[in-house]
Order: C-alpha cells, then structure tokens, then sequence
C-alpha cells in the first residue's frame, strides 16, 4: 500500500486498505454511527480523512482532479460537498457503488495535498499560542510534531493544549492523552501514544 512520507500517523488512523472493511478509504464512507447520524457533524469522506462536509462543490471537484480522479468520478464525488449527519449517510448508501473506487495513488496525492494544509495550519495555531520562550516548531521531537497536526487534523487542538507540546517533552504529551477522556477514547484508532513511544 502506498504510504506518506509525512504524516503517516494520520494516514494510518484514518482508515485502511481493506476492501469491504467499515474504514476502507479509497470510496466514500461515512465515519459516524447511523444511530446518531440526527447529532454527528462528519461529511461525507473519501480517502484518509478528505471531509466533504464544510467544503463547497467547486472545492471538491477542484481537489479531485487535482489528485488525478476521472472528470466524471469527481462531478459525482463533489455532489457531497456540503452534507452532514443523516443526509451524508444517506448520500453514501445511495451513490458508494455508482461512484466506485480511487486508486491508492490518487489517494495518497489527496492526502498530501490535505494534510500540507493542516500542516501550514498547525505551526500557525502553534506560534500563536505557544510562550515566547518555548521550543520553536522546527526543534520540536517530530512524534509530538506529528501528534499535534494529527489532533489538529482531527479537531481535538485547542489553544490551552499547545502548552503540553511547547516543552519538547514526549512524557508530558503521553499524560495529556492519558488524563483526557476525549482524547483516550480514540486512543485505540489513532494510536498516539504507540507512535510517541516507538516512533511508529
């Protein structure tokens, strides 16, 4: 399977390669429970993580064709833009099989192109909020580099959490996750604290 060179903690977290399998990415899958879709906010998704939910149709598309998908595939792909909860599930019962699968290539150049965004995004929210006198991006360990964009590419960073990174301190990190019940619950799928300790 084709893999990042960066990022590959996120990659890995957001699905797998597994035909049939519940978090097989390379169609359109719903990542939430159908019991609650009335209250869960995921969009419809395709690959590791490319959330269609806050995005506009022209975004999509554009994004799509950008990572080598068919014309064709992408106008049906980007008709998700912009659903949430109950109707992305619905759209993605009704149109996975029509719209079939990317290949693992398109995919990993669609995740490249995402996550150089959140990438971007992260040291920015970083040196905003990180001390004066703290460890600079670059200098950080690159597990807690790839830990905080992997918590910002999932929407669990938050200013008052840039000070357990700005350290430079894996152990401080490894209690943050442990001490958090938001942050333990996805702890089995993400697994940030294997990553923090061995590095993979």
């Amino acid at each position: 399977m084709l893999e990042p060179k960066e990022g590959l903690l996120t990659f890995r977290a957001e699905g797998n390669n597994i035909p049939k399998s519940i978090f097989y990415s390379r169609e359109i899958h719903w990542p939430g429970s159908i019991h609650y879709c009335y209250k869960d906010n995921s969009g419809v998704t395709i690959g590791r993580g490319y959330d269609l939910g806050r995005r506009s149709k022209g975004e999509v598309f554009h994004a799509m064709l950008s990572s080598g998908i068919t014309k064709k595939q992408a106008e049906k792909i980007s008709e998700g833009a912009g659903l949430t909860g109950c109707t992305a599930s619905d759209f993605v019962k009704k149109n996975k099989d029509a719209i079939g699968e990317i290949t693992e290539t398109q995919q990993l150049i669609l995740f490249e192109e995402v996550y150089r965004d959140y990438l971007i995004d992260s040291i920015r929210f970083y040196n905003k909020y990180k001390k004066n006198d703290s460890v600079i991006w670059d200098k950080l360990d690159y597990r807690l580099r790839e830990v905080f964009v992997d918590m910002k590419y999932q929407g669990n960073m938050f200013a008052e959490t840039v000070k357990y990174f700005e350290g430079n301190d894996i152990s401080t990190v490894v209690r943050l996750i442990n001490s958090r019940p938001l942050l333990k619950k996805y702890e089995p799928g993400r697994k940030r604290l294997l990553f923090l300790m061995n590095g993979k």
